[in-house]
């Protein structure tokens, strides 16, 4: 199926870009869905009619733009989702710390760059079903694998929105170092101001395949009670508006469709990640 990306008007200060779903094959770059595209889910309801509009920041592998595609594990997977619905995908640029946001004020039907379920976006987003797991990982030098091992090293990165962070800090106290973004943690690492960088496994693996560091390799940690986030993985979704129950249990049952027909599963081994992801087991809160 055809997609053609444009570049529509700015909202607000942050672009938005425009992928055609469900397209005819022709090359008329004015047209959108088909006529005789047949939506998986009548009535579900969306800010513009006949589009999804996506919070969305470049976070590889999850999703990310290269060559004028939408690309990433949750990528890919999100423009299924659009093709299922009969429904053009607009995605709406902007910083991370502003996605579960947008989505909570109207500004945009859904988000997607590995959001954990946890209980604090529970009270202000409805969470979809898991799409995939994405464990807490270090990359080090030594082969950190545990938490205690974590601890023992001198400094230590992590991003400000990593869920499980304030636990980190309680356990690790000044040699916690907080980053903005993950290239900021991932600098200081690769300059050893940090010993070690705590991510999700994604970003992870990521990172060290764009920045190479000698020696270091990615570790999922252990399970320790003392960082909750290692005991109950994190699981990622696509959370939508409180009020828009009949996106969300579309959502929820596109995600069931594509990973019984073993979609999700061939985009896990296309991004690098280990199979186990694809399949998240019950829904958790972290």
């Amino acid at each position: 199926m055809k997609h053609r990306l444009t570049r529509t008007a700015a909202i607000g200060a942050v672009a938005a870009l425009f992928l055609a779903g469900c397209s005819s094959s022709g090359d008329d770059s004015s047209q959108a869905v088909s006529k005789d595209c047949v939506p998986a889910h009548e009535g579900i309801e969306t800010i513009k009619p006949g589009v999804l509009t996506v919070a969305h920041y470049d976070y590889p592998p999850f999703a990310y733009m290269e060559e004028g595609e939408f690309v990433g594990i949750e990528g890919e997977i999100m423009t299924q989702i659009a093709e299922m619905e009969c429904l053009d995908l607009e995605l709406v640029q902007g910083d991370g710390s502003a996605m579960i946001t947008s989505v909570q004020t109207g500004r945009a039907d859904t988000t997607l760059g590995s959001w954990y379920r946890t209980a604090e976006r529970a009270e202000v987003v409805r969470l979809s079903s898991p799409v995939v797991t994405s464990p807490l990982s270090v990359v080090s030098t030594s082969g950190v694998k545990t938490v205690d091992e974590l601890a023992e090293l001198d400094a230590v990165g992590a991003g400000q929105a990593l869920v499980g962070v304030e636990e980190m800090q309680a356990l690790l106290g000044g040699k916690l170092k907080l980053y903005a973004n993950n290239d900021a943690e991932f600098a200081d690492f690769q300059a050893g101001r940090i010993d070690g960088a705590v991510l999700g496994l994604g970003a992870a693996v990521t990172l060290l395949e764009l920045y190479p560091v000698e020696g270091a390799t990615v570790e999922p940690l252990e399970a320790d009670p003392r960082l909750s986030a290692t005991v109950n993985v994190g699981q990622t979704n696509f959370p939508v508006n409180l009020d828009n129950e009949s996106l969300g249990e579309a959502i929820d049952e596109n995600i069931a469709q594509l990973r019984e027909d073993g979609t999700i599963a061939e985009l896990a081994e296309k991004y690098g990640f280990p199979a186990e992801i694809a399949d998240p087991g019950e829904p958790n809160l972290l």
